[in-house]
């Protein structure tokens, strides 16, 4: 048996999403594939489907820096537009430039990443951690009202078929 075929033979591999800057195929993502220290062995080709499955951790970081990647998370716009005073536009858009995409982000952040956000940052850290909690809390409570509702109908439909069912044994003869 090869090493290969026991061991992920795609870690050891060099790979990059990029935009073609060349017609035809202008601003379309192609994909380079190569085996680091390797020049004469190079695979670049449009991206497809099979590669974004083979080498996701790439292509999602490709779609990070291009700013159209799906937000895992809580998108910091809906943070502004549920509390505009506790998180501005501004503080937004500067979070935005450091590129982070996410209220769990920005509440998750360690001490020397929000040293570049600058003064006021761990404040910041500590209002988005709240916001989450907060967030969370109401969604439960959303959810509990919710069950109960259900629960109360499920019971009176079980009322209701209890009182319209049968009693055991032989019926009565009328007379």
């Amino acid at each position: 048996m090869l090493d290969s075929d026991v061991n992920n033979a795609d870690a050891a591999l060099f790979v990059e999403f990029y935009l073609y800057d060349k017609e035809p195929y202008k601003n379309m993502p192609f994909i380079r594939i190569m085996m680091p220290g390797d020049s004469t062995n190079v695979v670049e080709q449009l991206v497809r489907d099979h590669h974004k499955e083979r080498f996701a951790r790439q292509w999602l970081h490709y779609q990070m820096s291009q700013s159209d990647g799906p937000v895992i998370g809580t998108p910091l716009n809906q943070w502004h537009i549920d509390q505009p005073e506790e998180f501005s536009s501004a503080q937004m858009a500067e979070l935005h430039i450091l590129k982070f995409q996410s209220v769990e982000q920005v509440a998750t952040a360690s001490d020397s990443q929000l040293q570049r956000v600058g003064m006021g940052a761990m404040g910041l850290r500590e209002r988005a951690r709240a916001y989450i909690t907060s967030r969370n809390q109401s969604e439960n409570t959303t959810e509990l009202s919710e069950t109960k509702k259900k629960l109360q109908e499920l019971e009176a439909q079980m009322a209701m078929i209890l009182e319209n069912q049968r009693k055991p044994g032989r019926p009565r003869k009328e007379v």
